[in-house]
């Protein structure tokens, strides 16, 4: 049977109605699956690092009819990178995660204060959750530093939406999961946690509705208001 050959997202598809391959890196997996995605025909998936097969076997089919069938096997899984930070086994419609040493996991959060000291949230792993939590704003009102400046952004329209953001300075740590204990391979992250007072970008009014906050990373030795500023120029909102 002919192959169409189609493109997207950078990528080549090529397929027809049993079989279909993706080009592009791809992390190490293999799956089958009684159906695949709205099709009751089962399925067999897999790569081997570069290129994605799919083969729909069509004299085996299954009751199911819908988006997110039961698989089994196995995939590689990282969140930001091509490098894996863990194997995942699929269970039919559960998974079961074994994480790499390297795979980073979170360690603190810290907001600043009025004072301009540091309050730190860690997890507290011998009760099982966190020591404190950010999120009560009357409990942290007039004790973290907070600020309000004037924010517009324009439109593609041209119509100017005039707002006003509320700002917070946080700071977050990753560490790799077997050197928690260390701070030498951490991975840390500084940024302005911004409020809006109304919906911001494209979207504003609509049922997806807008932005109502979003976080920006500070560069070094950058004042809050600068990075908003930043923001304000760089930053789209669809």
């Amino acid at each position: 049977m002919k192959l169409r050959k189609e493109k997207y997202r950078g990528n080549t598809i090529y397929r027809n109605d049993w079989f279909e391959f993706c080009t592009g890196w791809k992390k190490l997996n293999f799956k089958v699956a009684p159906a695949g995605y709205f099709d009751n025909r089962a399925m067999l998936s897999f790569s081997i690092g570069w290129g994605q097969f799919y083969i729909h076997i069509p004299f085996i089919k299954s009751k199911y009819d819908e988006c997110d069938p039961p698989e089994y096997g196995f995939y590689l899984y990282s969140i930001d990178s091509w490098f894996p930070t863990s194997l995942v086994f699929c269970l039919g419609k559960k998974t079961k995660f074994i994480y790499m040493p390297w795979d980073l996991t979170w360690v603190r959060t810290s907001c600043m204060r009025a004072d301009g000291e540091w309050e730190h949230e860690l997890l507290a792993e011998k009760l099982g959750r966190r020591n404190k939590e950010f999120y009560d704003k009357e409990k942290w009102d007039g004790i973290l530093w907070s600020w309000t400046y004037p924010y517009t952004y324009t439109l593609k329209d041209g119509t100017v939406q005039e707002r006003t953001a509320t700002l917070r300075v946080e700071e977050r740590e990753w560490r790799p999961r077997w050197f928690k204990w260390t701070s030498l391979f951490a991975r840390k992250r500084k940024t302005i946690n911004v409020d809006f007072n109304d919906e911001v970008g494209e979207r504003t009014g609509s049922w997806k509705g807008g932005t109502l906050g979003c976080g920006y990373d500070l560069l070094p030795n950058e004042t809050p208001l600068e990075c908003l500023r930043r923001m304000e120029r760089e930053r789209k909102f669809n």
